[in-house]
């Protein structure tokens, strides 16, 4: 068995991260948009939109989207938050998730 923190930096945040940019893609948020409110690479940005991840981050991304368990980070992040208010959001969710 993995230790939690390699399946957090693996997985849960990639999915986390790969929800939100869906969500702002379809909001009509840029690539380059998207990566500079996530601190995150153009690359990794386009990876996540065109779902070019593992089947582990696809699977729970479909279920945070799902149970809209990112609804929070969205609206403080269409709201305008800055980046630390946004991290703080999905530090909170990374651990929500990591529970489960």
């Amino acid at each position: 068995m993995e230790p939690e923190c390699k399946r957090i930096t693996r997985v849960v945040l990639p999915a986390i991260r790969a929800s939100i940019a869906d969500a702002m893609g379809k909001k009509g948020y840029t690539q380059v948009e998207i990566a500079e409110r996530l601190g995150i690479v153009q690359v990794a940005v386009s990876k996540y939109l065109n779902n070019k991840c593992s089947k582990d981050v696809i699977n729970l991304k479909s279920y945070i989207e799902s149970r809209k368990l990112n609804s929070e980070i969205l609206s403080v992040i269409f709201n305008g938050a800055k980046k630390q208010e946004i991290d703080s959001k999905i530090g909170l969710l990374c651990e929500q998730i990591s529970t489960l």
